[in-house]
């Protein structure tokens, strides 16, 4: 019985015109599933790069979206999570801060590890729904969705102890 397998590696971050209509509907819907599991989290659960921001939960909240999308697309690297927030005109951050660098990426990450864990959950859950929609899945077991979650979030910070090895 197929229950749970490694998903193949997607990314919603392509060129302008370079998603097809379902790529792009699919991404949207997982970037919904991603919000919604982001409002769940109480602002005492999360901790903002900064108090002195000008919205600092509604920055925790994006940076969690941005970073559970890309472990979910199996993008880890912090320094490649910053630079795809840049590039994307559509990134909730207030326009006179200054966007979060890897290094605010690393830092956020790991204090807000059990916040990004539940929202990379739900992540997953759907993509795995859309597994079984295809039929290519026939049911997600809940305790390999929490490993791979944690899976991903380990990868993310070997990812970037590599990358820092290298400087």
């Amino acid at each position: 019985m197929n229950t749970m397998t490694i998903m193949e590696s997607e990314t919603r971050f392509q060129p302008v015109g370079a998603a097809t209509p379902a790529a792009a509907d699919k991404a949207a819907r997982l970037a919904q599933a991603i919000q919604a599991a982001t409002e769940t989290i109480a602002d005492g659960m999360l901790k903002p790069l900064s108090l002195a921001a000008i919205s600092p939960f509604a920055q925790a909240r994006a940076l969690l979206a941005l970073l559970a999308d890309c472990y979910a697309q199996q993008i880890y690297s912090s320094e490649t999570a910053a630079a795809l927030a840049s590039r994307d005109a559509d990134f909730p951050w207030p326009w006179c801060e200054t966007l979060p660098d890897a290094d605010a990426l690393r830092r956020f990450r790991i204090e807000n590890r059990g916040a990004l864990h539940c929202c990379l959950m739900a992540a997953l859950r759907f993509l795995m729904e859309e597994k079984i929609s295809a039929g290519t899945l026939t049911r997600i077991n809940r305790l390999q969705l929490a490993e791979e979650a944690s899976r991903r979030i380990v990868m993310a910070a070997f990812v970037d102890s590599m990358e820092l090895d290298g400087e």
